[in-house]
């Protein structure tokens, strides 16, 4: 099978996982040349796909695109989804079992350490916000470790075993922290944080998902998060739950299929980001920025201060359990098939 999953330009450690991940639990049975798809960890149902005969999907999510038109055709194997919103929209409630990242922990070196060997809280970010703020001093301000998600996935989960606790904007450090039992606490620091594909997930364990709204500490981030609001890429709920979230997702399913809106998109959104640098910048106009920018870091330093000594969410031994062996007993389904 030819495995395939989203490549962030800049690195992601959620998505990188499929790189090695399922090769180390199927050794020799991936190839770049097969006719077969395997879409594993990530929100990918609904991207554009390479040509393939077959694609079979394992534990994958949908979040961002409509059903594809050709899903209830024979060239769709359909072997396990993410969670109950992916399976409800999909029509296929029975194939809701959880994100695939916890076969993680059937990896003997990945076992979970001691909590007495676990250091200080960490906090992962989403990835394309690593760039709108400066991370390094909110979380020296907050004495917790921040962890960069576009690094090596063998390095950030090494960062998570080894903390207390995870403060996770970016929701495969939620994932990762639950599947190395370390508690979590989620965060949302912008509109592109996406309610549905939390819930999604945190409904596969029968977690709560109330996540802390994070205040966005540069003006450059407020405006762009603004900018995903106008063009239709925000995808945080305020107050998240299975029918707010499925109700937007058709939203966005209806935008995603007119022509005109995907063609008119691409190029307000880019003539948008683009604005501010376009705008003269008086000296006086920049002082002002840049005062603005240190209260809300100073801001967002206390709020997480306050948050590192929390309990944090894990889910249940038992029900993490059964869905490891889900998982596991249908990858190997899968593998036999192949």
């Amino acid at each position: 099978m030819r495995l395939f999953y989203y490549r962030a330009a800049e690195g992601n450690f959620g998505d990188d996982l499929n790189s090695w991940l399922w090769e180390e639990l199927a050794p020799g049975r991936w190839s770049d040349e097969a006719d077969t798809l395997f879409c594993g960890i990530g929100t990918i149902i609904g991207n554009a796909m390479p040509p393939a005969s077959k694609i079979r999907v394992f534990s994958s999510g949908l979040g961002y695109r409509p059903r594809p038109s050709d899903f209830a055709s024979d060239r769709w194997d359909v072997v396990a989804l993410r969670g109950p919103l992916t399976a409800h929209v999909l029509g296929q409630p029975e194939r809701a079992i959880a994100d695939g990242a916890l076969l993680l922990s059937t990896l003997e070196r990945l076992r979970p350490i001691a909590a007495s060997e676990r250091g200080a809280p960490i906090l992962i970010p989403h990835y394309e916000a690593m760039n709108e703020c400066d991370w390094p001093a909110i979380c020296a301000q907050a004495g917790i470790g921040l962890v960069d998600p576009r690094q090596c996935a063998h390095q950030v989960i090494d960062r998570i075993r080894h903390a207390r606790l995870v403060i996770a904007d970016s929701m495969h450090a939620a994932i990762i922290a639950d599947t190395m039992r370390v508690p979590w606490i989620p965060v949302s620091s912008s509109g592109r944080i996406n309610s549905f594909k939390w819930l999604d997930w945190t409904m596969s364990l029968d977690l709560p998902y109330e996540p802390i709204a994070l205040p966005i500490a540069s003006l450059d981030g407020a405006y762009r998060d603004q900018v995903r609001r106008i063009i239709g890429e925000h995808y945080r709920l305020t107050r998240p739950n299975p029918e707010r979230a499925l109700a937007h997702q058709r939203r966005m399913t209806r935008n995603e299929q007119r022509p005109w809106w995907m063609s008119v998109r691409p190029r307000m959104k880019h003539h948008l980001l683009a604005l501010p640098r376009r705008l003269p910048q008086p000296a006086i106009v920049a002082r002002a920025i840049a005062q603005r920018d240190r209260r809300q870091t100073e801001r967002l330093g206390a709020m997480l201060y306050g948050l590192k000594s929390a309990a944090g969410c894990l889910s249940g031994d038992r029900i993490f359990a059964q869905r490891v062996d889900q998982l596991s007993v249908e990858f190997d389904k899968l593998l036999r098939s192949a």
